[in-house]
Order: structure tokens, then sequence, then C-alpha cells
């Protein structure tokens, strides 16, 4: 089994592309590689039964360490076609966790933009669009990946915020939500259904996006520990709660997209009551 698995191995020149990985000398790499741990997650995709697909959401929460309850999930009707906007405290459980809760209502019938370390993880690679939120550069072709999975009968998992949550002032804050989801709401007639996952990252997480926001580095520091992240909630069970439909009828000309994207966000925190010990959010 191990070799049919091996094609989906990640490997550090890869991911960093040809030319930087010609540039940066071998010990670097070799950090980065134990940053990203490589190693584990190789592990993981070697031992995996489903080293592919849907199913491997499961497998890395399994070999990580990570469970979930779920809370909300009789409110959402399965016939229909939804775009779920969710906070986001972490950057990979969440996606797993959501991952593996849709197996079990939509199989693969789902998808989701994510940010591009995550989005390099082979094993997942067709249920991903990948997002740079490293640099401000971005996939040419982002918006009509977009446009296809909203046309598409997939279900659509979006995280409004961009970026896992940071601490401002002592306390752990979502970022402002982006208003794109709204208009993408409208348009494709999507209703939209508040997610809320419980937990958020370390403080060494906090510190170095924060450092790096305050030098104004083109590159977050942070999300070089964002794996790190992963593997150190081992033993950590979430809560993941689903909040009624909201119909994308509501978001008229009433108020801005702005201030819409912020009501749902609202909604979210509304929804967390009960879902976990959570920081000032």
């Amino acid at each position: 089994m191990a070799t049919d698995n091996e094609k989906y191995l990640l490997d550090i020149n890869e991911i960093l592309g040809e030319r930087l990985s010609k540039k940066l000398p071998g010990f670097v790499k070799s950090f980065l590689k134990r940053r990203l741990h490589l190693k584990e997650i190789n592990d993981c995709i070697l031992k995996a039964q489903y080293p592919s697909g849907i199913g491997f959401c499961d497998e890395a929460l399994d070999y990580i360490g990570i469970t979930y309850k779920v809370r909300g999930i009789e409110k959402i009707d399965t016939s229909r076609k939804f775009i779920y906007a969710g906070n986001h405290p972490l950057g990979g459980p969440e996606a797993l966790i959501i991952g593996s809760i849709f197996r079990q209502i939509y199989n693969d019938g789902f998808r989701v933009p994510v940010n591009s370390i995550l989005g390099n993880l082979k094993s997942l690679a067709e249920f991903f669009t990948p997002v740079n939120v490293v640099s401000s550069k971005q996939n040419r072709n982002l918006g009509e990946q977009i446009d296809e999975m909203l046309r598409s009968e997939h279900q659509i998992l979006i995280f409004p915020a961009g970026k896992c949550a940071r601490k401002y002032h002592g306390k752990v804050t979502e970022l402002p939500w982006k208003k794109t989801f709204i208009s993408l709401s409208r348009k494709y007639q999507r209703d939209i259904i508040p997610v809320h996952t419980s937990g958020y990252n370390s403080g060494k997480f906090m510190f170095f996006s924060r450092l790096s926001e305050i030098l104004r580095l083109k590159v977050n520091i942070g999300m070089l520990f964002l794996v790190d992240e992963l593997f150190n909630k081992k033993g950590t069970e979430f809560v993941i709660t689903f909040g009624d439909p909201i119909p994308w009828e509501t978001f008229d000309r009433s108020k801005s997209d702005i201030q819409w994207a912020e009501f749902v966000k609202n909604r979210v925190a509304e929804i967390a009551a009960g879902n976990g010990k959570e920081p000032n959010m």
C-alpha cells in the first residue's frame, strides 16, 4: 500500500518552488521541513487507508489525535446548495473537521478556498482552492475557480476573515470579514449557513503573526508555525456549531456588503454560546 501512497507525499522543494528552492541553503530547508512537520505528514499519508480523497480528513484527525462534537447538524437541508461561512480560529483543524463532517452528509461534494500552505496537501487537493495569504500575490485564475465552484453542485465552505484570529490588546480577535461572500451569496442565490469552531492558536503563533504586522513584513512569519499548531492540538476536542440558514434575499441594499458581512459574523458569534471555552472574540 505504501507504494501507491507515495505519490501523495510532500516534498519541501516542490512546496517552495524551483526558483526559491535553489536559492535557499540546505539548513534553511531542513528548518522549514521541521516547522512544516513534513516527516509526520508523510508518515500519516504512508499509513493511511485512504491516502487521498475526503476520507483523508478522518485519517489526519485520527493520526494527530483530534476529536470533535457537532451541534446544529439537523438544520442542514442536504437537498440544497449553501455557502458555509465560518470563523477562522486555527487554520488547519477546522478545515479537516468540517471536511470530516461533510463527508458524512455530502460525501465528496464540497469545496473550500484555503491558505496556500494547506493547499499543498496533495491528499486533499481536489477539495481545496489555494488562496495565498502569505503574500499579496494571488493565483490569476482564482476568480474563475471561485466562479466554477459556485456554479457547481458542491457545497462551499468559506472563511471570510481570510486569516487566522490574532491577538490585539491582549484579546484573541477574529479579523474583519471580507465582503465577497455576501455578493457571491446573492449572485449564485445560495443561502448562508453560519459555522462556529471552538478553540484558538497558541501565544507563539499570535506573537509572530503580530510581529509580522508591526514590522510590515511581506511574509507572515506566524504561518511557518501553523502546522505546529495543528500537531499541538493532539488530545483536543473541538466543538463545531451550525446555525440557521440565512436566506440570500436577506442581503438587500439596506446595508452595504461590509455591514452584511459583519451581520453574518455576529451570527457566528451568537451560536458560539456553549461551544467550548473561548477567549474574548
